[in-house]
Order: structure tokens, then C-alpha cells, then sequence
């Protein structure tokens, strides 16, 4: 059995996780809520819509960032897949290159665009920087990581392969083998 992390820690190292979590909650229970008052007591609820744009956009951005932090978005490797390991180990590594310049301009935009800022939402009154300020965690997020998962490839390259270098399809095979032996 794995030892629990200390749950201030946990919160730290998952705080996408949390933040995404949260934002998928409060906009589920508002939607539902603001729903429910329509059709049962014919009155909407003005700031309802404000709120679950401001939870969805979390949602987007931050859920974003905690599955690159897990490498859990969809990729297109049949290319890659067709390479050889260590081909397919210079590719990933340099588009984790790519990947670095392109979520820091991103979180660089994203930055002066809500620090830019100056609207507010209309019933609400909830000033757009904390809707804009999403992107820029999330793309700091996955500036940091792209930064950590480059570097992982220099410093550390045998957990570099085994994370991202792998073959989609002899990674599925790996996993319905651990699958298969834990049920047995």
C-alpha cells in the first residue's frame, strides 16, 4: 500500500488538480441550482451565467495544464510510432523544446493581456482579470512542466523513454498486461 502524502503537500503538487475540482463543482451546483429556480419558481438568477463562464473557463485552462502535467492529452504518433527509439527520442525531446517557447509566449500574452485589463462583468460586477487570469496560470503551468520534462530528457533520459518515448501502442500493451496481473 502507497503512504499518504501529507495533504498540504499533495495540495501543492496537484493544485491544477484542486483548482479544476473546485471550478467543475461550484459551476455544476450553480448551473443546477439556477436551473431548478427557472422552471420551479419562474425567476432567474442573474449572476448565474457569469459564474459558470468563469468555472468553465478554470476548467479549460487549469484541467488543461493537469493533463499535460500527467500526459494524458491525445497525441498523434503514428509518426512517431513508425520511428525508431532513438529517432523518436530526439523528436519528443525537441518538440518538448517547441513546447517551451510556445506556452512561454502564451503565458507571456496571456500576462499582459489580463494585466491589461480594465472591464468588468455586467451583473456580477467580477473584474474580467480573475476570468483572464485562468490562461495565465494555465499556461504557466505548462511552461513549467514542458521546462521540467526537457530537462528530464537531458538529466534523467531512461524516465524520459519510459514516460515519452514509449509507442502508444506497446504503451497500451504494457498497461493491459499490469491490468491483467493485478487481477490475478
Amino acid at each position: 500500500m502507497k503512504k499518504r502524502d501529507n495533504p498540504l503537500l499533495w495540495l501543492v503538487r496537484n493544485w491544477e488538480e484542486a483548482v479544476t475540482t473546485v471550478a467543475v463543482s461550484v459551476m455544476l451546483v450553480v448551473c443546477i441550482v439556477a436551473v431548478l429556480a427557472r422552471k420551479i419558481f419562474n425567476y432567474g438568477i442573474p449572476w448565474s451565467t457569469e459564474v459558470c463562464n468563469i468555472c468553465l473557463v478554470y476548467t479549460t485552462f487549469i484541467g488543461g495544464a493537469a493533463a499535460y502535467k500527467r500526459n494524458q492529452h491525445f497525441g498523434m504518433d503514428f509518426l512517431t510510432d513508425r520511428m525508431g527509439p532513438r529517432l523518436r527520442y530526439a523528436v519528443k525531446l525537441a518538440l518538448y523544446g517547441l513546447q517551451i517557447l510556445l506556452f512561454g509566449v502564451l503565458f507571456w500574452l496571456s500576462l499582459k493581456y489580463t494585466l491589461a485589463s480594465r472591464k468588468t462583468m455586467s451583473i456580477s460586477r467580477i473584474p474580467y482579470k480573475w476570468l483572464d487570469l485562468a490562461a495565465v496560470l494555465g499556461f504557466a503551468s505548462m511552461t513549467v512542466y514542458s521546462v521540467i520534462f526537457f530537462v528530464t530528457g537531458f538529466v534523467r533520459p531512461e524516465v524520459f523513454r519510459k514516460r515519452f518515448v514509449v509507442s502508444q501502442s506497446s504503451a497500451l500493451a504494457e498497461k493491459e498486461a499490469e491490468r491483467k496481473e493485478e487481477q490475478a
